[in-house]
């Protein structure tokens, strides 16, 4: 499934870390207004006229145009003081209102991802999936944010004395939330309906009970027009859970293949990736407060007058942790649920023809270098399958992915280890 854009989340990060200017040139309303238009459409113009002229693909290059393009927006036309000037009425809730200062950037980066792959869809509708699927993408990661805001408005109607603690008490269960309601956010990307195909149900009934695995349900995803393949079992709670396939890849895959993939995504279940995924998250809220008094505080004078400067600092840490870090443990996932898959339904043939068919249906290549790899939260197709050929190879070392890894118990250490330190560098 696609991610949402890295790029939204540094325009978040440079719009919490925003700073008013001290001194500047002074615009009126109707100028900001034009100049703001001007500059969300620069990157979308360069991007039609690439699409236009060229057969060059590279969205990533207009997306981080658009990013610049914002950051220019905030500081040098002050964009949050005219929201909070227009909108002043709102004082109330004025850390919600905030999420009005990203509607540059969303309509920026929604408008360049359906210019550049637009002319791989001939029919309207087909466009309109692919818009609605987009907006609703890049949506995702403003709903913690406008949560969260929310939250920190209704604080403040408390005393003074009891805010901090219930900010805390409230905002620290929002971080596991997301792995709670899995199930409905994909029911939000995508249309669903349950599985009519009584064979392939009781073959999955089957496996789901041979792993040990608890589930709710089994739906389709209605991808229509945009024919994605793929397959999720999403929930930490076992009541809530449900597995997921997508109608393509019903139309596209035997029913054995469908078994392999759903048993991979069995996998990530058993071998508890939700839980530690969701550690992941809360191990870097601690890292990147200790990043913050390690790394940025002793920066802090010489970054003094440069905000922006400041928020590229704490966007490198979170790509680093999130786009480095973070994917080299979902490779490994991955892996681990790979060899999940071959021993469960004992068909390691049927499993790598379907893992060939994925990358063939999805336009993925084979072979990645690994220096792009190091940014992909999943191996190549070539590399999974040579990882099963070494297993079928009775190789000793792969041998690990069927327990714990190593990688996940340093990760687990050091959490309390970081704590700790924030703790004595704070005393």
């Amino acid at each position: 499934m696609a991610h949402t854009s890295i790029i939204l989340i540094a325009g978040l990060i440079f719009l919490l870390r925003y700073e008013p200017p001290e001194s500047g040139v002074e615009f009126n309303n109707v100028q900001i207004i034009y100049w703001t238009c001007v500059i969300t459409a620069g990157p979308v113009f360069l991007a039609y006229l690439t699409r236009r002229l060229t057969a060059l693909r590279a969205t990533i290059i207009f997306e981080i145009l658009s990013l610049v393009g914002y950051v220019c927006i905030l500081y040098f036309l002050n964009f949050p003081g005219f929201i909070n000037e227009r909108f002043a009425f709102l004082e109330m809730v004025h850390h919600s209102r905030e999420i009005l200062c990203l509607v540059p950037l969303f309509v920026g980066l929604l408008s360049i991802r359906v210019l550049m792959y637009e002319g791989h869809m001939r029919q309207s509708k087909q466009r309109w999936e692919f818009l609605s699927f987009n907006f609703r993408l890049l949506l995702l990661p403003l709903i913690p944010l406008l949560v969260i805001n929310v939250v920190l408005d209704l604080t403040h109607l408390l005393p003074e004395t009891v805010q901090p603690f219930v900010a805390v008490g409230v905002l620290l269960p929002l971080l596991v939330l997301p792995f709670v309601i899995a199930p409905l956010l994909m029911q939000f990307l995508w249309k669903t309906e349950p599985l009519t195909n009584i064979e392939l149900k009781q073959k999955l009934e089957h496996l789901t009970k041979r792993s040990g695995m608890k589930y709710r349900d089994i739906a389709v995803w209605k991808t229509g027009g945009l024919a994605i393949a793929n397959a999720a079992v999403a929930g930490i709670i076992p009541r809530n859970r449900k597995i997921f396939i997508t109608d393509a890849l019903l139309r596209n895959f035997t029913d054995e293949q469908i078994e392999t993939i759903v048993a991979h995504e069995i996998g990530h279940i058993r071998h508890r990736h939700l839980l530690i995924s969701c550690c992941l998250v809360f191990g870097y809220l601690i890292s990147s407060v200790l990043f913050y008094q390690v790394v940025v505080k002793p920066l802090k004078p010489f970054l003094e007058g440069y905000p922006i400067l400041s928020s590229i600092v704490s966007i490198l840490f979170f790509v680093f942790y999130f786009k480095v870090f973070f994917n080299f443990l979902s490779r490994r996932f991955e892996h681990q649920a790979d060899l999940y898959a071959v021993d469960l339904t004992k068909n390691p043939e049927a499993f790598k023809s379907a893992l060939e068919n994925l990358g063939f249906l999805s336009g993925l290549p084979k072979t990645i270098r690994f220096v792009l790899e190091i940014f992909n939260t999943h191996p190549s197709i070539d590399r999974r399958i040579k990882f099963l050929d070494r297993l079928t190879a009775e190789n000793f070392p792969i041998q690990r992915y069927r327990k714990c890894l190593l990688e996940v118990k340093v990760l687990i250490a050091l959490i309390p280890i970081f704590g700790i330190l924030i703790f004595l560098i704070n005393w």
